[in-house]
């Protein structure tokens, strides 16, 4: 598969702390990469550097329009979800899928506010927040963070849907003119990384440790990463 997007000799500080050092991937096309990581390892820095959020220090950053979607944001908390997906619809020129927010269980939702949804709740409007956008690249932070066994596996459906092209298999067709795209997902339990992910990128105290699918990996990520940390 083609790259669609080329990291390079990425580095970045947060006051004195170097948070990245000379961090380098690449993102295929129509692939979903987890990032790998313990918490302050720079998965969140890296993710703000790649969608220029934050300053870098050094490196390249070459690849395909993409859209960043980071954790724990409620946009407009005093709006109903409703006014919320049509104003970001109207913004980036496309529209909410009604399949997806009902993949989602955001249906029910679209009359109460951002602030009134509970953590799980909000997590599944970001994500459909971001997959309403129409850019080929996405990345999600902690995108599972905050729901239930059930919902995360409803969310990987529909994640694996509109990177595959097809239908989500538990919750009906996505429509067609739902954007295919390539997913790039920080995720902390690995367990879901290993359901929902192509390839995967392990990041220790700023540092790439590994990079690889399951089998080139060993076929297990918890004992892949403790072997390279």
């Amino acid at each position: 598969m083609s790259v669609v997007l080329r990291v390079s000799r990425l580095s970045a500080r947060r006051g004195r702390r170097d948070v990245l050092r000379d961090v380098a991937f690449s993102v295929l096309d129509r692939e979903i990469l987890g990032v790998i990581g313990p918490n302050g390892a720079g998965k969140t820095t890296l993710f703000e550097c790649v969608a220029g959020v934050l300053p870098r220090t050094s490196g390249t950053i070459d690849g395909e329009p993409l859209f960043y979607v980071p954790d724990a944001i409620r946009p407009w908390p005093d709006q109903t979800v409703r006014w919320t997906l049509e104003l970001n619809a109207r913004m980036f020129g496309a529209r909410a899928d009604a399949s997806l927010l009902d993949a989602l269980d955001l249906t029910q939702l679209l009359d109460q506010t951002t602030a009134s949804l509970s953590k799980g709740e909000a997590k599944r409007l970001n994500i459909a927040l971001g997959l309403s956008v129409p850019r080929p690249i996405l990345f999600l932070d902690e995108p599972f963070d905050g729901l239930d066994f059930r919902q995360t596996r409803h969310a990987i459906d529909v994640l694996k849907g509109v990177v595959r092209g097809s239908a989500a298999p538990s919750e009906g067709a996505l429509e067609a003119h739902t954007t295919r795209r390539t997913l790039v997902l920080s995720i902390h339990q690995l367990s879901d990384a290993a359901r929902v992910c192509d390839r995967f990128l392990l990041l220790d105290h700023g540092r790439i440790v590994g990079e690889g699918t399951l089998d080139e990996l060993g076929g297990n990520l918890e004992e892949a990463f403790l072997a390279r940390t």
